[in-house]
């Protein structure tokens, strides 16, 4: 299996794997539902601090950690998956990303990747 993520349960923003360059969008709490969390880096393959999410997967949810602030799993809503696996986006993509902070909706990210992301 190739590269996949999900998008911020906060933010909409996406989850990009580490080796991106990206930090403030690699580095995720990642809650799980029976209460348990991970935090760390997302290496693109489904693992978060070196720790196997693939199973859980469809009901995990990521928060990027600098806009984690002490949520527990009920409290965010859901992680869509993201449109480019984490990985396949222009760069100009990610920094628009990083500058906007937050996209209000799945729609206002889906919208902004359609325009930026090359893809």
């Amino acid at each position: 299996m190739g590269f996949f993520s999900k998008t911020c349960a906060k933010t909409n923003l996406p989850v990009v794997h580490c080796m991106r360059g990206y930090p403030q969008l690699s580095n995720v709490v990642a809650l799980l539902s029976g209460g348990g969390k991970v935090e760390g880096e997302y290496d693109g393959y489904g693992r978060v601090d070196g720790v196997d999410l693939a199973k859980d997967w469809d009901s995990v949810k990521f928060v990027l950690a600098d806009k984690y602030d002490g949520e527990k799993y009920e409290d965010v809503g859901n992680s869509g998956n993201e449109s480019a696996q984490g990985h396949f986006m222009a760069d100009r993509f990610l920094d628009y990303c990083l500058r906007v902070g937050s996209f209000k909706s799945r729609k206002d990210y889906e919208k902004a990747f359609a325009k930026l992301a090359d893809w």
